[in-house]
């Protein structure tokens, strides 16, 4: 699963964290993911959640928790094992954190964990590109193909989850599905929804439920990774959207 958590804005009124932070919780209990990705959350958001999941923990290595910086964060279910995880950023210094270019509205990065389940070992990765530059989100897909074929030398099955902020028709799909380059860069992944056919839809909905600006959230696997099936979720809980976003949510095997 992806779900973008929206950040704890108090101008959100009835839709701000504390009063849907609940909401978030339920949704996850409820649809039991394996694993998960969240986007845009502070720290005082992970945090609290964490205590609401107590069947989960979180993985994300800032080197300094910043009030008005938000983690992409991976979220595993306590009984898998974890191997390694670290938190790069979306730069040409991804090891220097907070670092950004190409006029990226803020520093980007992403979260990955190489996880182990019934002795199978997997990569899975969760990412939030910039809301404002094409520029930055083309290169910055590019940072993520470099560090997935450093990070993968065994050849894991790969998952890509994230809020990419541009559509399935943008040059940073193109890119990320081996359909373009950028300085002879290309992606490897399948775009779990386009594999199985599934009509276009938006996940963005600024809390009103209607669908607009597209399909911004995607999940993407390697080629060594089955695809099953998928469903943006689209209901509410406790009475509530959990998000700004609709969450996407894949059935895999590896």
């Amino acid at each position: 699963m992806t779900i973008n958590l929206r950040y704890d804005n108090p101008a959100d009124g009835s839709n701000q964290w504390s009063l849907r932070k609940q909401a978030v919780a339920a949704l996850i209990t409820e649809l039991t993911p394996d694993i998960f990705g969240t986007q845009e959350g502070w720290e005082d958001q992970i945090k609290e959640l964490q205590e609401l999941l107590p069947a989960y923990r979180y993985y994300v290595t800032p080197p300094e928790w910043n009030r008005k910086r938000m983690f992409p964060c991976v979220w595993v279910r306590k009984e898998m094992e974890v191997k390694e995880h670290r938190t790069f950023w979306l730069s040409p210094t991804p090891s220097i954190p907070f670092s950004k270019a190409w006029n990226s509205a803020f520093p980007r990065s992403a979260t990955y964990v190489i996880g182990q389940r019934n002795k199978s070992s997997f990569i899975f990765i969760s990412t939030h590109l910039d809301n404002i530059s094409a520029e930055a989100r083309l290169h910055q897909a590019a940072v993520l193909c470099q560090q997935v074929e450093q990070i993968n030398t065994a050849s894991y099955p790969v998952i890509l989850v994230g809020d990419f902020n541009t559509s399935p028709q943008s040059n940073v799909h193109k890119l990320l599905t081996s359909k373009s380059n950028l300085a002879n860069i290309k992606g490897n992944f399948i775009d779990v929804w386009e594999y199985l056919k599934k009509t276009e839809e938006s996940t963005f909905h600024s809390f009103t439920g209607q669908g607009m600006r597209g399909r911004i959230d995607w999940i993407l696997v390697s080629p060594n990774v089955k695809i099953k099936q998928a469903i943006i979720i689209k209901q509410t809980f406790m009475g509530r959207y959990p998000s700004d976003h609709f969450p996407v949510m894949a059935e895999l095997e590896i």
